[in-house]
């Protein structure tokens, strides 16, 4: 068995343009350091022998000193989906959602990977309330190239996590469970991909990831907004949720003046542009010249500290 206290894991993650590794460790209750890290430019159409040949190069430049990996599942066909059922066994649970995953995605369930989040405590289950959470489903074929994929690099890949619930799990783990600090959008940016996260309270999120393939954020902010604006208004109207006040922005060009401050006139929102690398102890001198070179791109590595955080 797996002991997720002592095992060393990196997270990794392929983004719209680069792949990013890094490894975490906890100095002290509470506090983070960021002991490896790295990103490399890469394409995602490449054949796998280019990918492995990519992702190798990264491990040895980042000098990282684990191969076991938690991974976030690239997939354009990864479908994410509220529900909201009757009190039911694991079991039930399992062959409701797997019918719900089959109506998303339209494949027979043998050709789907699903897994699922309940919102809040056991509880609610055992009093025999209403469970809610979030589903995840995605095609088993997509799930068996990426695990084919860490494989050829010779790393251990021992969990396919989901971007954006990587980038809430760092929040989490970094921000705690301070009550002042729900509700919130918090928004974690890629060039070409945005996650919105609705975060109603610790544990209770709803993520939506939207893509702008055409061009960048910085060229389509209204885009952007009209989306951010959309799930907003789906966690009022459909998950009963109090609207945020604030926006969080995070990610690899979220540090963009202009876009910040064109998003702040579209929606009328309090926006704080969120740094996480900068509340983790760095004592790597590797790691801290790195981060200092391009201080946009430190946001690239916010899924990846996430997925190295993912036994929080």
């Amino acid at each position: 068995m797996i002991s997720w206290s002592t095992t060393d894991i990196a997270g990794i993650e392929f983004g719209d343009t680069h792949i990013a590794t890094a490894r975490v460790r906890e100095k002290r209750a509470g506090a983070y350091q960021i002991t490896h890290a790295g990103w490399v430019d890469y394409d995602p159409t490449a054949s796998l022998k280019e990918k492995t040949e990519t992702i190798k190069s990264l491990w040895r430049h980042s000098k990282m000193p684990t191969r076991t990996v938690c991974a976030a599942l690239r997939s354009g066909a990864l479908a994410i989906r509220p529900f909201n059922v009757p009190a039911m066994s694991g079991n039930e649970m399992n062959t409701a959602l797997d019918l719900l995953a089959e109506e998303v995605l339209q494949l027979p369930r043998r050709e789907m990977v699903v897994e699922w989040h309940v919102n809040g405590s056991r509880e609610k289950v055992e009093t025999g309330k209403p469970m809610t959470g979030i589903f995840a489903a995605a095609p088993l074929r997509d799930v068996n190239d990426e695990l084919q994929l860490l494989r050829a690099s010779d790393l251990d890949p021992v969990i396919l996590d989901i971007r954006a619930l990587a980038v809430a799990n760092l929040r989490g783990v970094l921000k705690g469970t301070d009550a002042e600090d729900y509700p919130l959008c918090l928004v974690n940016l890629s060039p070409h991909s945005a996650d919105i996260i609705l975060q109603h309270a610790p544990g209770i999120i709803y993520p939506y990831t939207v893509y702008c393939r055409a061009s960048t954020w910085e060229e389509a902010p209204e885009f952007l907004s009209e989306n951010i604006r959309d799930v907003i208004r789906y966690g009022e109207f459909k998950l009963g949720w109090n609207s945020p006040s604030r926006l969080v922005l995070a990610g690899r060009i979220a540090a963009n003046s202009h876009l910040s401050q064109v998003v702040h006139e579209l929606l009328n929102m309090e926006i704080e542009l969120w740094e996480p690398w900068k509340e983790c102890l760095k004592t790597s001198r590797a790691v801290d010249r790195l981060l200092s070179r391009e201080s946009i791109s430190g946001g690239g590595l916010l899924p990846a500290l996430g997925l190295a955080l993912r036994r929080k």
